[in-house]
């Protein structure tokens, strides 16, 4: 009795891991596109005017691009990325690299950060935290 008991923990136990480890990240594996920009004041988020046309792609191989398209001219730069899930977020930490000018971050020129707020499904940048614009992206379909 004992035997088939355990039997049964293991199995729901590897069930269970199997399918957590396998479908996130194909939610966020793809292009994400720049729909709205804003800032901290609300009458300025209420206007859909973009200053630039970007987007992120995640590769499944936790490798990433970025590229900006800006005034006629379009940068593209590239790195790598971790991942941490909790059950109301997806939190990304980008590490590119070079040094360039659409990286945005507060903290450093190398490294940037992004999170997905589950419940919504978009992707938001962390820029507006130290006066930045505030970024949210859409996942092309």
């Amino acid at each position: 009795m004992k035997k088939i008991g355990l039997l049964i923990v293991l199995f729901i136990s590897l069930v269970s891991c199997s399918d957590n480890d396998d479908k996130p990240s194909a939610s966020y594996v793809g292009q994400w596109t720049l729909t709205r920009m804003g800032s901290g004041n609300p009458a300025v988020n209420s206007i859909d005017v973009l200053l630039w046309e970007e987007s992120y792609t995640f590769n499944s191989n936790n490798t990433f691009s970025k590229t900006r398209k800006k005034d006629g001219k379009t940068t593209t730069i590239s790195g790598t990325y971790s991942v941490v899930k909790t059950t109301d977020q997806t939190q990304f930490e980008l590490n590119y690299t070079a040094e360039s000018d659409i990286i945005a971050s507060c903290t450093s020129n190398i490294k940037e950060n992004l999170y997905i707020i589950n419940s919504i499904g978009n992707l938001y940048g962390t820029w507006s935290i130290c006066d930045g614009p505030m970024l949210v992206y859409e996942k092309k379909k």
